[in-house]
């Protein structure tokens, strides 16, 4: 996926109707966007993406690659957008990069990840990411039963 495949879907009723997006703000605080009209949702996210000052979280994304075995939130971050502290996951992760690159703190190692890149970061793990460069990832939760459970509930 490219950033401008990426933006298509963002703006797209098909992501107003199917998949939950926030974005991350500065001091990695988390807004949920909750809208009942897609003309208001397509605004707020084409006017976010113009000014490049948040980071946008898609989630449910194992439903558009037909995934059944994980949950998958697609990230877009501008150059130095905002992220989240330094964190641990319950399940293992693997972070893939879909377009531009994406540098991580993984347990006080920097590792730089270019397009196409994958590292996997299991569970427990203290890790942050970077946004010194735009860029355009997916992060698999491995196993994540829990989340994938409440989903098909909600279905």
């Amino acid at each position: 996926m490219t950033f401008k495949d990426f933006e298509d879907f963002l703006l797209s009723e098909k992501c107003f109707k199917s998949h939950d997006v926030s974005i991350i703000r500065e001091g990695g605080l988390q807004d949920q966007i909750d809208t009942l009209h897609y003309w208001d949702y397509q605004s707020q996210m084409a006017k976010h993406l113009a000014e490049e000052k948040v980071t946008i979280k898609v989630e449910q994304m194992e439903r558009h690659w037909k995934f059944d075995d994980r949950t998958i939130h697609l990230f877009y971050n501008p150059k130095s957008g905002p992220t989240f502290d330094e964190h641990t996951d319950p399940v293992d992760v693997i972070i893939e990069v879909k377009a531009g690159s994406k540098s991580m703190d993984v347990n006080g190692t920097v590792i730089i990840l270019a397009v196409g890149d994958k590292l996997s970061i299991p569970a427990g793990t203290k890790h942050k990411a970077l946004n010194f460069e735009r860029a355009l990832i997916a992060s698999h939760g491995i196993g994540d039963t829990e989340t994938l459970n409440r989903i098909h509930q909600n279905d």
